[in-house]
């Protein structure tokens, strides 16, 4: 569900099973986001965080206040999570949509196992867009929570503070193509694609 100005993808990861959910990126609206979740008639289970740019972890804090739930997320963006609201005063954003984001309950770095639905999802680091971003493969159900790393025709912007180009491109041939060509890649903005169309077509990195 798309959510803020900024138009960010907050996913819920269902499990259909038990009912339950895992809200990976919820960049702001926590109240709405949770009003959705209440209308589906889910429990929460934990949030997760590809990386803490405000337009990604700005509705944790609403969340949260709602939620006993852990939050999992890199340690090397506090500095991010910590301005959320100076930030969205510096971009002219309306007050009270983003609110600064708690530090994590859970880090992870790369290389960790999330288990949510007797389902494991990867971990794996990928910096560039942001300093601690990582993003989420399940490999049983073929798919990547991609955040800002990867998207449908082009790539996370890294002229923001700790931005890398070189960087990115390298996460992204090295963690996400190295992935099946028909993995859907599910980005933090826009459409959803798949590892293959962008190792052919996208303009900014292609698979060697």
């Amino acid at each position: 569900m798309p959510v803020t100005a900024l138009a960010q993808n907050c996913r819920l990861v269902i499990d259909e099973e038990n009912s339950s959910v895992v809200i990976v990126d919820p960049g702001g609206e926590g109240q709405r986001i949770q009003r959705k979740i209440e209308s589906l008639g889910l429990k929460p289970e934990a949030i997760w965080l590809t990386h803490s740019h405000l337009d990604h972890c700005g509705g944790v804090a609403d969340l949260l206040s709602s939620y006993n739930i852990p939050l999992v997320a890199h340690p090397g963006e506090s500095l991010y999570r910590s301005r959320v609201e100076e930030i969205g005063r510096m971009y002219g954003l309306p007050p009270g949509d983003m609110k600064n984001c708690p530090e994590p309950t859970q880090m992870v770095t790369g290389g960790e196992t999330l288990k949510f639905g007797g389902v494991a999802f990867e971990v794996r680091f990928c910096p560039g867009h942001s300093p601690g971003h990582v993003v989420f493969y399940n490999a049983r159900d073929n798919f990547v929570l991609g955040g800002d790393t990867l998207f449908a025709g082009s790539i996370g912007r890294t002229d923001l503070p700790g931005g890398n180009h070189e960087l990115l491109l390298e996460s992204i041939a090295e963690q996400l193509y190295s992935l099946p060509d028909d993995t859907d890649v599910l980005p933090g903005h826009g459409p959803d694609t798949t590892i293959g169309v962008e190792k052919v077509s996208n303009p900014f990195v292609r698979a060697l």
